[in-house]
């Protein structure tokens, strides 16, 4: 059986769960080809990227230039290229394909390349990539089924949802399957149209191999605190530098880590120095993946406030949450999206009310001073619920399962 994955852009470093669920794919012996509209950042790759040579693996349907009118023009001459096939005037048609005709994506796409991408199966991550290759599928360009999976910006961003509902309402009748990640976004797609038969939950989850449990640390003074990920308002990095402040303030002794890239990076530096914290916080920027993990070995708890963005942005189910605890660092998040079918308070990590840094604070404050046989429940109860609901190795054999069924 062949596999196809539909992206808009890979590879991208924060979007380790697609990566994972690739090579999760290709280790049980399916055939995989991955199929991208753009390159994402080639730069800031992460091992199993060159390890399984994915690149040799990618068909990247566009290589355009930065500039807006740059890329019109190179689409024109990608459609032109191609103007005498069928599909390529038929990408054109606006009253059926809306904006991807208006700006020429898909003709460019048509005109660009010659062959069909075949695969029995596509998985396309993130609803906007379904609803693109859905057009392709219909243009004769894709052959094969196509499973969607909705993460979280795709079903909460006010501005995405203002884009895409309609555009997600005839994906749900022209597409063959939808994965929402959590039960909360399997609702979400209900409300918006999508007949039950055609959802199925299927989260995200972690290879429980490469977790090792770690020997079981209690709280060290100065209390080692850490932050792996994308630097976005969605995250609460912000709000963990308040607590941070308040936390100074009350005498607490902690060291902050905060790895990770992204577009509020100069914003939390600010932060940082605006509340004179730079002797506590450390922001080392990307780290590939075996470098967080030794990082990680070092933290004594992790971590993250994720909050609703501005913009009505969310989050799914963190994997950086699933990977702390499986590999035994207690952690730190809030009551927000699908994190609390992962984190149930007080018995697998913490959750403290979204937008909230003294609850954060006081909930720091508080673990500092736990002893080892507290920590020791908490470690244990985070991995068994990683084990039973977020394997990995367990999700992707029932996905394939699911979608030898389509």
């Amino acid at each position: 059986m062949k596999i196809g994955f539909f992206l808009l852009k890979f590879p991208l470093s924060s979007e380790t769960f697609v990566l994972n669920q690739i090579t999760a794919f290709i280790d049980m012996g399916y055939d995989v080809e991955i199929v991208a509209l753009q390159k994402g950042d080639l730069e800031n790759t992460h091992a199993s990227f060159n390890t399984y040579r994915l690149g040799e693996k990618t068909r990247w349907l566009l290589n355009e230039p930065e500039s807006k009118l740059a890329k019109l023009k190179y689409r024109a001459a990608a459609a032109l290229h191609g103007i005498t096939r069928a599909a390529t005037w038929k990408a054109l048609n606006v009253a059926r394909y809306g904006d991807e005709a208006r700006n020429l994506i898909l003709a460019a796409i048509c005109g660009g390349n010659p062959q069909a991408f075949e695969a029995d199966v596509f998985i396309a991550h993130f609803g906007p990539a379904g609803v693109t290759a859905a057009k392709l599928r219909e243009l004769g360009m894709i052959r094969g089924k196509i499973a969607t999976v909705f993460h979280g910006v795709d079903v909460s961003h006010r501005g995405v949802l203002a884009r895409y509902t309609p555009e997600y309402q005839q994906l749900f009748q022209r597409g063959d399957l939808m994965l929402p990640i959590s039960n909360l976004w399997a609702g979400r797609l209900k409300n918006m149209g999508c007949p039950p038969q055609k959802i199925a939950v299927s989260r995200m989850g972690i290879d429980m191999t490469r977790f090792t449990p770690r020997q079981l640390k209690s709280p060290t003074t100065p209390l080692e605190i850490i932050s792996v990920a994308r630097l976005t308002e969605k995250k609460g990095l912000h709000l963990a530098i308040e607590a941070c402040r308040q936390l100074k303030e009350q005498g607490v002794s902690f060291r902050y880590r905060i790895l990770g890239i992204g577009p509020w990076e100069r914003r939390l530096r600010t932060l940082i120095e605006q509340y004179q914290l730079d002797d506590v916080i450390e922001m080392p920027g990307f780290k590939p993946s075996h470098q967080v993990k030794e990082m990680l070995e070092q933290a004594d708890v992790f971590l993250l406030p994720s909050i609703t963005g501005r913009d009505g942005d969310m989050e799914g189910i963190p994997v950086a949450l699933m990977e702390a605890m499986a590999v035994g660092i207690p952690v730190i998040s809030t009551v927000h999206s699908g994190i609390p079918e992962l984190v149930e308070s007080g018995k697998s990590g913490w959750l403290a009310p979204e937008n909230d840094a003294q609850a954060l604070a006081e909930r720091l404050a508080a673990f500092s001073l736990l002893d080892s046989e507290q920590v020791q429940s908490i470690v244990q109860c985070a991995r068994e619920k990683i084990e039973n609901e977020f394997n990995q190795l367990a999700i992707n054999k029932q996905l394939a399962s699911l979608l030898q069924t389509m």
